[in-house]
This record gives C-alpha cells, structure tokens and sequence, in this order.
C-alpha cells in the first residue's frame, strides 16, 4: 500500500475544504457579523481546531482503519454503515455548491464559455484523477496546492499597494453576534472529514495523526483572516456584503503588466481550474472509497462509484439556478450537516470508543 508523506497528508487534507472557504465566506462573515464578522470567523477557526483535534484522536485511535470503517467497529456493522452512509448527501451538496461557486467565479473571466461546458470538462479532468487513486491525487495536490497558495499571497501583497484603503476601525465586539455568527461559518471547514480516509495510507509516529489536521486547520485560519483583514481594508464591509465572490473582485484588481502574461485573470483562470480538479478529484475518490468499504465491495468496482457521483453532481450542479438558491443550500443544509459531521458525530464516535474499551477492560478484569 502506498504510504503519503506528512506533506502529502498536508496537502490533501488542505485541498479538501479550501475551495469553498476562499471565494464565499467573507461575504456570509460581512453579511451576518458586520464589523464583528473578523472575530466570528476567529471563534470559527477554534472550533475547527477543536473538529481537527477531535479527528486526529480518532486517527490515533483507529491507525490502520479507515473513515468508513471507524463507525462499525464503535457503533456495530447495521447502524455503523448507516453512520457513513449519512455522509455521501452533504458532500454531494458541498461539492456542488463548491463547483458552482467555481463557475461563477470562471464565468467572469470567461464571460463566452457555458458554465455547464467549463464543470464537464473538470468533471473529466477529476473523474481521470480519481481513478487513477490517491497516490496520483496526493502527488498531484503536493505540487498544485504550495503554487496555489504562493499565487494567492503574492495577489494579495500587490492588493495591498494597488487597491484603495477604506480602513478598519476599532469598535466594542459584540460577543453575542459573533457567537452567533460563528455557528453560522462552520462550513468553511466542511470536508475536514476526508482526514479520516487517510489514516490507513500514512504513518501515525510522533503523534503526527493529531497534529496533522491541527496544523491545516491552523494554517487555513491564518491565511482566511489574512485574507479576509485585506478585503475589507481595499472594498469595505458594504463592498462585502453586496459582492457574491468578493476576493475574486479583489484579486482582478491585480494587473501585472509588462510580462509575458499581461492580464492576471489568465493565471487566475489557470491556478483556481488546477485547484479545483483536485479539490473535486479528492473528494470523488474518498466518496467512492467510502461506499465500496461500507458495502465491502471489491476494488474494481470503485471506479464505477466514481464515474456514477461524478454524473450526479453535474446534474446536481445544473439544478442549481443562481447564487441564491447556492447560499440557501449552504445556510439552510450545510451549516446543520457541517455541525453534524464535523463535532457532533466524532465525538461522539471518539467518546463511545473510549467508553466500550474501558467497559471490556474491567469485564475482562
């Protein structure tokens, strides 16, 4: 079996919820919190470095099993399978609305190009990767991912000099609204799960099982608040509120000029399409993976799972009619689902395992 390295791991599990988090949660942050919507997405983060560590005890504790097979040996073969069946719709919709959020965000540099044809031609592209397996995957996203986030930090670094500044000001934070605010972003880290898939494919000395997801939780909340700190500072909270895919807007205000590239939406175009198929990629792998082990199937028969999810979301995508049927989704399904899959479900998972085992420790005593 292939074994991923730390970075690898890194990598993977970074890609897997990013997409949604940059081009859609300042808005909902600006929206919903106003001038506190810095601080409910701080209390956001913490709560998903609680999620991480949760995630990376269940690693510790379940070393060579995987996501799929964690709930039957805690919660027994019937309704462990029913566990991780749960899983398949709201990451059916998480991709979904990531991809469409990709579309819209692709349809203002390619004003001409159908978004149904541009989600096709990445659903290909994704399809061949996860079939492929992770192994591809996972060297793939090492490479796509560092040059992905070294694209975005330059964008913003001449953000900084070329946009204008409308200041932000300090204020008494609500603590309340921020709370509040904060259950409402927990789906900016939605596919923090897909860490689970990965146990039996990397080695868990040093307690790395726990501080792996820690880690991209931590660097992801470092570079959403940076990014986020910016926004505000070059188009204001009103400028948040109104625009759909706010740090989209910001990044075209980078026009590099005198290169052989003379506009940055080409190497926009280019780096969010890299992203994204490995984004969609993971996540149709770790899907079909998911169901093959829930249904103790054969490895051949992955790729049929995949091909079948891959057709579904694009079908799913064409459903959605406008960017706020997409925001209903997000507010109305994600945010319970993320809750659910995300606190609720591994710690209780994380706590029956360590009960059952204390239990047959003093039965056998």
């Amino acid at each position: 079996m292939y074994k991923l390295s730390m970075f690898q791991v890194i990598t993977v599990t970074c890609t897997s919820f990013l997409p949604l988090l940059f081009w859609i949660f300042p808005r909902y942050a600006a929206n919903y919190g106003g001038v506190d919507g810095q601080w409910a997405i701080l209390a956001t983060c913490l709560i998903g470095l609680f999620s991480a560590w949760v995630h990376g005890l269940l690693n510790t504790r379940f070393r060579t099993w995987s996501g799929a097979d964690m709930p039957r040996l805690v919660y027994g073969n019937v309704i462990g399978k029913l566990v991780t069946c749960m899983y398949i719709p709201g990451y059916l919709l998480f991709v979904t609305v990531s991809l469409y959020s990709f579309s819209v965000t692709l349809k203002s540099l390619l004003p001409n190009t159908p978004r149904l044809a541009t989600v096709a031609a990445l659903t290909l592209v994704a399809m061949m990767g996860a079939m492929y397996g992770l192994e591809a995957i996972s060297r793939v996203a090492s490479i796509i991912f560092p040059v992905t986030i070294l694209v975005l930090g330059a964008s913003f670094v001449f953000v900084v000099f070329r946009g204008s500044w409308t200041g932000v000001f300090l204020h008494p934070v609500n603590l309340s609204r921020s709370i509040t605010v904060a259950a409402q972003l927990l789906p900016m880290f939605f596919g923090l799960d897909l860490y689970l898939m990965l146990s039996p494919y990397f080695d868990h000395r040093k307690r790395n099982a726990i501080w792996l997801p820690m880690f991209c939780v931590g660097f992801s909340s470092v570079l959403i608040l940076s990014l986020y700190v910016i926004t505000i500072r070059v188009v204001g909270y009103e400028g948040l509120r109104v625009l759909a895919h706010p740090i989209d807007f910001v990044l075209q205000l980078v026009q590099l000029r005198g290169l052989i590239i003379q506009r940055f939406g080409v190497v926009l175009v280019f780096i969010s399409t890299m992203f994204e198929a490995v984004f969609f990629a993971i996540h149709l792998w770790a899907m079909s993976e998911l169901t093959r082990r829930t249904l103790q199937l054969k490895k051949s028969s992955e790729k049929w799972f995949v091909v079948s999810y891959a057709v579904l979301m694009t079908i799913m995508f064409e459903l959605i009619p406008n960017q706020q049927v997409g925001d209903w989704i997000v507010l109305h399904i994600l945010v319970p689902l993320s809750w659910l899959y995300l606190v609720i479900e591994p710690t209780v998972t994380l706590s029956l395992s360590y009960i059952r085992c204390r239990y047959l420790q003093s039965a056998k005593n």
